[in-house]
């Protein structure tokens, strides 16, 4: 039977899932997807050193899951404003960026310590990379040719974002009061369905990365023509 302990090593390890297909695929990860890879590789950097901290010094590693959160609406930002059509949406995204950065800062510095785990710069994370993800498929609708979308590299990750940060979304946003309360029972099933979120972003991130070879695309992209 699938332990909560079982399922927690499988989420941190489904971080190999995307970056074997990065390797795999490496000749044909260029552009957007680059960033990808970068967040990839911050990914796997958070799960090893937040273990190392959590489970064999057994310090709390909560400043490094806000680093990364922050460093991960960033990557994400970046790569949504690549594909971005238009000057103004490119600086408007590059302005909120920036602001959230600050924002951040803010919060860590003044505000809470970093050493604490924050919901609010986890919240506005997410709302910044649902908002990316609407306007690129907005943008798909809008420009979308005669190419089957199960193809497109992007459209993978962007529903594996739609997917993840809506849910963890929901878990930010009550996971603290749940926490304050002390209700451990719920408290589990929260940190269960994280850990399901996880799994499911990364597999999804690795499907689209599949599609990164244009052969793939074009091949695809010929039957429904």
């Amino acid at each position: 039977m699938l332990t909560i302990k079982s399922l927690s090593y499988i989420s941190s390890f489904s971080v190999f899932f995307p970056l074997v297909i990065c390797i795999l695929r490496r000749k044909y990860i260029k552009d957007e997807l680059q960033i990808v890879f970068l967040y990839i590789i911050a990914s796997l950097t958070i799960e090893i050193f937040a273990s190392i901290w959590a489970h064999i010094l057994h310090r709390p590693n909560h400043y490094m899951i806000n680093i990364f959160a922050v460093t991960e609406c960033v990557l994400i930002s970046l790569m949504y404003r690549k594909v971005f059509i238009g000057k103004v949406l490119k600086a408007f995204s590059l302005i909120a960026i920036s602001i959230f950065v600050l924002i951040a800062i803010a919060i860590f510095t003044e505000i809470l310590s970093i050493q604490k785990f924050n919901s609010t710069v986890n919240t506005i994370s997410c709302i910044l990379i649902i908002i990316g993800v609407f306007i690129y498929f907005y943008q798909l609708l809008q420009t979308l040719e005669s190419i089957k979308l199960s193809t497109l590299p992007l459209f993978w990750i962007s529903v594996a974002c739609l997917l993840y940060f809506s849910g963890t979304l929901f878990l930010f946003l009550y996971g603290e009061t749940i926490l304050f309360q002390k209700d451990a029972i719920l408290f589990k099933q929260l940190w269960i369905i994280y850990d399901i979120l996880l799994v499911v972003f990364r597999v999804l991130l690795a499907v689209g990365l599949w599609f990164s070879k244009p052969s793939l695309q074009l091949s695809n992209s010929k039957k429904v023509a």
